[in-house]
């Protein structure tokens, strides 16, 4: 379903070990990393790394956790499935948003 894409938004919500030393109760740690929790930046990289990725113009790292997640891991973890650059990779901030991307 994704294999046509020409953008892509992937949740990247946290780096595991972050998430592991953080300070969010068990409960909560357990929620985020069950089965219907939100994606780790390995997950979403790996996500990547399954589709053709030659008609994408635009990859945004989304729903990044403020304390579980940097730009910099998120970037980095889809940068190296997809061979690029990091500072191709867009990220989408929670206070900013992203913006306008043209799409050919």
């Amino acid at each position: 379903m994704l294999s046509d894409c020409d953008a892509l938004a992937l949740e990247c919500n946290h780096d595991v070990d972050r998430l592991a030393r953080g300070g969010y109760p068990a409960s909560l740690k357990a929620r985020i990393l069950g089965r219907y929790g939100h994606l780790d930046n390995r997950q979403a990289a790996e996500l990547l790394g399954r589709l053709p990725t030659t008609r994408l113009q635009h990859v945004v790292a989304a729903h990044l956790s403020e304390e579980n997640n940097t730009p910099e891991l998120a970037r980095g973890a889809l940068a190296g499935a997809m061979g690029c650059e990091p500072d191709w990779i867009g990220v989408a901030s929670q206070s900013e948003g992203l913006g306008w991307r043209t799409i050919i």
